[in-house]
């Protein structure tokens, strides 16, 4: 597996100073934060953690398509050799991908779900930062369904991602004792505070 400095490289690379590529940084800055208080109840990766939220968008250098870049990130690992980090890639997108539907945009056909605690909190923080701004499941979900009104398959398989993140959520909010929400949204504003000169981009 790569070490975050390693991860980091790569998407200095591909992301090549892009706005996306802030969002990626927001997320494992906050993953991070989640997976620590995580800590005493349940063993969690830290390093394989914040290298896979800093390349679960890395497909973005070629496209901002709500699922193939997912697709292209997952090619673009796996080509690299980082067999790991490609999984989340290709997982992070609706929170999972069955057989047929990576099939239908040219993976493997196989199941590509979020299988361990890390890749699981990578697309719930995933999608508790909007760009690099802090939000909830309900408005983040809300925003997805109206910027994507003309995608049909997205929208279809929404409901499930919903479901299925929320219910991710209720779970480590039990083992915590705080809300995730609450938690992304104090790494998440303080990061970005912390961000000048940063370019307007396609919002992941």
């Amino acid at each position: 597996m790569l070490t975050p400095d390693e991860a980091s490289q790569l998407l200095t690379e591909y992301g090549n100073g892009a706005a996306w590529t802030q969002h990626c940084i927001a997320v494992a800055d906050a993953a991070v934060k989640v997976g620590a208080r995580l800590g005493p109840r349940r063993a969690v990766d830290l390093d394989f953690l914040r290298s896979a939220a800093l390349l679960h968008d890395i497909g973005r250098y070629v496209t901002h398509d709500p699922v193939r870049h997912g697709v292209e990130g997952y090619a673009l690992l796996t080509k690299l050799g980082h067999e790991e980090e490609a999984h989340v890639c290709a997982s992070h997108i609706l929170f999972g991908l069955d057989a047929a539907e990576a099939e239908r945009f040219g993976l493997p056909a196989r199941d590509f779900l979020p299988r361990s605690t890390e890749e699981r909190l990578v697309p719930l923080v995933d999608y508790l930062i909007e760009t690099d701004v802090p939000t909830t499941l309900d408005l983040r979900f809300s925003s997805l369904r109206e910027r994507n009104a003309e995608n049909p398959f997205f929208l279809s398989r929404l409901e499930r991602a919903y479901h299925s993140a929320g219910s991710f959520m209720a779970e480590i909010d039990g083992l915590i004792g705080d809300p995730v929400e609450a938690i992304v949204a104090s790494v998440a504003t303080a990061a970005r505070l912390n961000q000048v000169g940063d370019e307007p981009g396609e919002r992941p």
